[in-house]
């Protein structure tokens, strides 16, 4: 009897601790689970000390979670408690020695804790596992990346060339790293491999290269190695690409135009090539270049699908060029009423308007026809003050062109200005109400016309119309007419707050002024400043009256006003913009330089937040004579 007895109490013990067990997992997994997440809310709290308390409790009985292990690795990171989670993965790598990916965290540990001996010794293990493998060069030299050890990952990279046997391996990645390394020259290097190997990928490198030469020191060193590979193989169609792109980048259109004639030569690309190049040039407002461009185009390829294109572009380029002749357009202001002085002989923007009218009689079907007789008249309205003539082109272009809409809303628009000029206010509502249509007001022509229309309110003094129509404005303040119309309703109710007298007598003299009038509209400003004295409005009188004597040529006169407003406003919101412009009387009027950046200097002093600013800096350079 006794050994049964005995067996059959150890079996029962043997199967009460089995049922004990199986009810007690449960519960001891339901404890892990809510000590895991309550480890898991201090650290979202940002207390990691006491989550890491937790984790380490929890890893003691089980070492294999993966979560569990990332989130303690983590944590002491964030501490910077370095040495415990070194011991931590080297627990981990005792049981997988062969894990690539616990080395190469184990290393970037090590490297965090400026210890790169040892970081190195570790990556260096993880590359002995697969020696011969590009993806084990690739995973190591990204952990090295991240650990900001560049130099050990460009020879890691460069090793890993030579142990898979592939010279153009990881070009791009050692490009990149000597480019954060401030290492152009070999970076353009790299970078020039991976276009040997593969021409497709002009883009990708120039888009890589661009990300150091926005540096002058970066665009130096990528063009000296472009031109460099570009001599040596003067066959490689991808180097003369990339190094006319460089030279664009530079700004250095004459050498570019050199190369692009020759890559469209070489490739017989029917002058495609310096088509687009041109336009480029254009936009970036090379103008010379581009005029001589498109004049070769005209001369190599008259029967081009894009002939009508180069000889609009050819012809804008005219008209830029003599543009930058202009002392009054470099002012930003439009002829003054009547006839200019250069419209006698050989009058400026005669060659552009030439042109323009070759487009209109040789493509009379096209678009370019319509779009260069918009210039025409913009040219006859705002270079020459020739309302009539302006007028005429324009009256001519909306009755001939009226399937081209975009085009006629823009000839509509001028055609406004015009009759503004020529005082036919009634014609000009009519105008831009065609184009504003009803509230809300979608899109830039819209808007403008709106604010135009606003606008004619404000002069005939009817300044409760204008606020309700600037209000429609205002609701959509990414409108491109938003700020217009915001500084235009704050002007009013300032200066309507004690009355409309003063703001009325200004408005007609604003309207004056719009109308080229601008002796009258000078003499009615200064008849504001001895009448008004006291009004707030005084600052912005000056500073009309200081743009009316610039667009008469009279620039001492100009200049006076301009500075009476910094001697007698000092806390004048306009100040700014008297300076700028005030600089570029001196500059530009009067050739005084030392004033004129002794103006622009002021500018930067008091206002270092100005919407000038950057404009102020770029005319003391200029100046100075500095490289820009």
């Amino acid at each position: 009897m006794t050994m049964p007895s005995r067996l059959t109490r150890t079996l029962s013990a043997i199967l009460f601790a089995l049922l004990f067990a199986a009810h007690s997992a449960p519960a001891q997994r339901k404890d892990q689970d809510i000590k895991f997440r309550l480890a898991q809310s201090y650290e979202r709290s940002g207390d990691y000390t006491a989550a890491v308390a937790i984790y380490k409790e929890l890893y003691l009985h089980d070492s294999t979670n993966v979560v569990l292990v990332e989130s303690l690795k983590r944590d002491l990171l964030q501490l910077k408690r370095y040495d415990e989670a070194i011991i931590l993965f080297q627990s981990i790598l005792r049981r997988t020695p062969g894990d690539i990916n616990l080395l190469g965290q184990l290393g970037s540990i090590y490297a965090q804790n400026a210890d790169q001996k040892k970081a190195t010794e570790t990556w260096e293990r993880a590359v002995s596992m697969e020696p011969k493998t590009e993806t084990t060069y690739r995973f190591v030299g990204s952990w090295a990346v991240q650990s900001r050890m560049f130099e050990y990952a460009i020879a890691l990279y460069k090793r890993g060339r030579t142990a898979c046997g592939d010279p153009q391996l990881f070009t791009s990645d050692i490009g990149y790293l000597y480019g954060i390394m401030l290492n152009y020259a070999d970076a353009t290097k790299e970078y020039l491999s991976l276009l040997t190997k593969s021409p497709g990928q002009l883009n990708f490198v120039q888009s890589r290269i661009a990300t150091y030469t926005g540096k002058a020191e970066g665009l130096a060193a990528a063009t000296a190695s472009v031109q460099q590979a570009a001599k040596a193989e003067p066959a490689n169609m991808e180097y003369q690409k990339l190094l006319a792109w460089l030279y664009m980048e530079a700004k250095d259109f004459a050498k570019a135009y050199d190369v692009y004639k020759w890559i469209d030569e070489k490739t017989a690309a029917g002058g495609k090539e310096l088509f687009a190049f041109a336009e480029r040039t254009l936009r970036e407002k090379g103008y010379a270049v581009a005029s001589k461009a498109y004049a070769s185009l005209i001369s190599s390829y008259p029967n081009a699908e894009f002939l009508p294109q180069t000889k609009f572009g050819y012809a804008r380029t005219l008209e830029e060029i003599d543009l930058a002749k202009d002392t009054i357009m470099l002012f930003g202001l439009a002829a003054a009423g009547g006839s200019r002085p250069e419209t006698e002989g050989n009058p400026a923007y005669a060659g552009a308007i030439a042109a323009y009218q070759k487009v209109v009689v040789e493509f009379p079907s096209l678009e370019v026809a319509p779009r260069s007789l918009l210039r025409i008249a913009e040219i006859q309205y705002e270079r020459y003050g020739d309302l009539d003539a302006s007028k005429a082109s324009l009256e001519n272009l909306i009755a001939r062109y009226a399937a081209v809409p975009q085009i006629i809303v823009d000839a509509r628009l001028l055609l406004a200005e015009v009759s503004v000029a020529r005082g036919d206010v009634d014609r000009a509502a009519v105008q831009y109400d065609a184009v504003a249509g009803k509230a809300p007001y979608i899109g830039e022509q819209r808007e403008r016309a709106a604010y135009r229309l606003a606008e004619l309110d404000y002069f005939a003094g009817r300044f409760k119309e204008c606020l309700t129509k600037l209000a429609d404005l205002t609701r959509n303040p990414t409108s491109d007419a938003a700020n217009d119309a915001l500084g235009l309703q704050i002007f009013i109710q300032e200066n309507t707050a004690s009355g409309d007298a003063a703001i009325k007598e200004f408005a007609q003299a604003a309207l004056l002024q719009r109308q080229r009038k601008l002796s009258e509209a000078a003499g009615r400003f200064e008849s504001i400043l001895k009448t008004y004295a006291g009004t707030p409005l005084i600052d912005e009188t000056l500073i009309q009256i200081g743009a009316a004597y610039t667009q008469m040529r009279r620039y001492k006169e100009a200049a006076s006003m301009f500075e009476r407003l910094a001697a007698e406003y000092p806390e004048s919101i306009v100040l700014d913009q008297s300076l700028i412009q005030l600089g570029q009387i001196y500059a530009l009027g009067l050739k005084d330089v030392p004033r004129a950046i002794a103006a622009y200097q002021q500018l930067l002093e008091k206002f270092p937040n100005s919407i000038y600013v950057s404009e102020a800096r770029k005319h003391i350079r200029e100046l100075r004579g500095d490289t820009l």
